[in-house]
């Protein structure tokens, strides 16, 4: 049998792979649509789930507007995961004893000096339509409809 050789080579990666893309998203979402700064870890999947695709986020919209999510489930993506993981320890963010994530005045200091507000300006548009109107009660009822269905 012949020996095999693997070289790794460079990758690109998507930007909304990218782990400071994720950590951007998160430090928007808790600032804009985020009471108190702070969401649970389920919340901010859904929103990740939702900036990926417009369809999907436009039902995150309705959502808002009823006052009830829509969707029945949506995805986990272990890249954000990975973001928040990252921005707890350069300090943008702390998680909570509830295991909710917060900004830390770090984390609003970084939004402001890196304007980050001005970078992401559509996304930002996006975010102020949903707004605080996705609330946690409202994920927790999505998430006992998945108990209750299994």
């Amino acid at each position: 049998m012949s020996h095999l050789t693997f070289t790794r080579k460079p990758m690109p990666v998507i930007p909304e792979q990218r782990p400071m893309y994720k950590i951007a998203m998160i430090l928007l979402v808790l600032k804009i649509c985020s009471s108190g700064s702070k969401s649970s870890l389920l919340r901010l999947h859904l929103f990740n789930w939702a900036l990926f695709d417009e369809q999907r986020f436009q039902s995150l919209v309705l959502s808002a507007e009823r006052k009830e999510l829509i969707m029945g489930v949506w995805g986990v993506d272990p890249s954000l995961n990975m973001a928040l993981a990252l921005a707890v320890s350069e300090q943008l963010l702390v998680k909570e004893n509830n295991g909710s994530y917060k900004i830390t005045p770090k984390g609003d200091l970084f939004i402001t000096e890196s304007k980050l507000i001005t970078l992401f300006d559509s996304e930002v548009l996006q975010l102020k339509k949903v707004s605080k109107k996705i609330t946690e009660a409202m994920v927790k009822a999505a998430a006992k409809r998945w108990e209750n269905e299994i």
